[in-house]
Parts: structure tokens; sequence; C-alpha cells
């Protein structure tokens, strides 16, 4: 009888990853300022460069008012639920701080990745916020929970300043290949778009679905991030 192969170990830094860059929505948890109990409300959320959420929010909500008291946060990302437990999905919990933020690259960001909020992202109450993380818990489904430290799930950004600064141009670049050169890397057909890059991926959206292709190494420079992007379109291939 033949030996089965073994099993690759579980990613469990790279499924955090993937989560971070894919939520749409998340549980904010802070706390009350009158009365000091935890408060808990949805949001939406996207992902700044490096990783850290961004979150569009009112002053006029409770939990930005709660914030101004005290920024400590905590927030869980889930994946989607398709089918079976749903306690059988990959979360992440995330401990520290939600501060403003005054990053234009900030609001694009979480515009690319909710593009319905445009519709009131204008109003004079909305401002964005920025997640500061100093705890992590993740849990990949029964059986995969793993410790993981902040630095676990950040993204380095050390000398990849051209690539950022040249995002918008890459992924025009990317986008014009059209859905069929994306699909295959996000695994199942759509209208994917690129709609965001970092020194280890790059984000895609098809309405209101999002996918995570993610490099093998980070690639800083806008030379290696498209390289980095033609290996996986070559390991990808054909979708059936």
């Amino acid at each position: 009888m033949a030996e089965s192969s073994p099993q690759p170990a579980y990613d469990a830094k790279g499924e955090a990853k993937a989560l971070l860059r894919t939520a749409r929505e998340a549980a904010l948890a802070t706390r009350d300022r009158a009365s000091g109990a935890p408060f808990v409300t949805l949001v939406g959320v996207a992902s700044d460069h490096s990783g850290a959420p961004l979150l569009l929010l009112s002053t006029l909500s409770s939990h930005t008012k709660n914030l101004a008291a005290a920024p400590g946060a905590s927030l869980l990302l889930a994946a989607p639920y398709r089918r079976g437990d749903p306690l059988n999905r990959p979360r992440l919990t995330l401990v520290g701080a939600l501060t403003p933020t005054d990053d234009p690259k900030a609001r694009a960001r979480y515009l690319a990745r909710n593009p319905k909020a445009k519709l009131y992202a204008g109003f004079a109450d909305f401002s964005m916020f920025r997640f500061e993380t100093s705890a992590v818990h993740f849990n990949g489904g029964f059986g995969k929970a793993a410790p993981l430290a902040p630095a676990d799930i950040a993204t380095d950004l050390a000398g990849a300043e051209a690539l950022l600064s040249e995002e918008e141009a890459l992924l025009n670049a990317v986008n014009k290949r059209g859905p069929a050169f994306l699909s295959p890397l996000a695994g199942r057909n759509a209208r994917w778009r690129a709609i965001g890059l970092d020194p280890e991926g790059l984000d895609l959206a098809a309405g209101a679905s999002a996918a995570r292709v993610s490099f093998a190494t980070p690639a800083p420079t806008p030379a290696a991030w498209l390289k980095a992007l033609d290996a996986r379109v070559k390991g990808a291939g054909p979708m059936t």
C-alpha cells in the first residue's frame, strides 16, 4: 500500500492575514461611556497597506462617542458564512485602540472595499479611523486556534515607498487584463477587479465578494511585485 502524503502544516498567519484583507464587516466592541459596560455594534471595515483595519464612523453614533471617551476597543472579523456549523469558519479577534486618521489613502482604500459607502462618506459627521492592534486571537475553525502576535499579522512596508506610490497605475494595468485574467487567481469565475495592493499581495473584489492573492515572499518594489504576480498567474493555471 502506498504511503499517504503528509498534510501541509496549517498556515495560521496566512489565514489571519487573508481574513484581514478580505473582511468587509466586523463587530466593534467599545466601552459604554455612561455605564462602562461592553457595547457591540456592526461596522464596515477595510485595511490599510500594513493590514491595519480601517473604519468609517459617524461622530453621531454611540460607538464613536464611546471612543472619544476611551479609544480602547476590540474587533471581531469572521469569514463569510456559507454552510455547515458557523463556528467552523475562521475568525480573528483584535484588541487595541481605534483613533482618527487623516491619511487620504485610508478613505480611498475603505471605499474601494465598500463602494456603497460613497453614498454617505462625504457627510460632515463621518471620519476615518485606524485600528492599532495590541493583542490578537485567531481561530481558524475546530482544532485550528493559534497564538499570534500583532507583528504576525502586520505587513512590513520597509522599502515599499515606490510600490505604494504607483499603486493606482499598477492596479489599472492589472484591471486592463480583465476578469478572465483575475478569475483563476481568485479561484472562481466572477467579474473581479483589483482594488488594492501591498508588498505581500493583491486584493480583489467582485460585487460583495472579496478575494486575496498572496505572494510566497514579499515584493516591495513595483518590478518585484509584477514579477510575483506573474509567478502566481503561472501557478494558478486555467479554471475548469
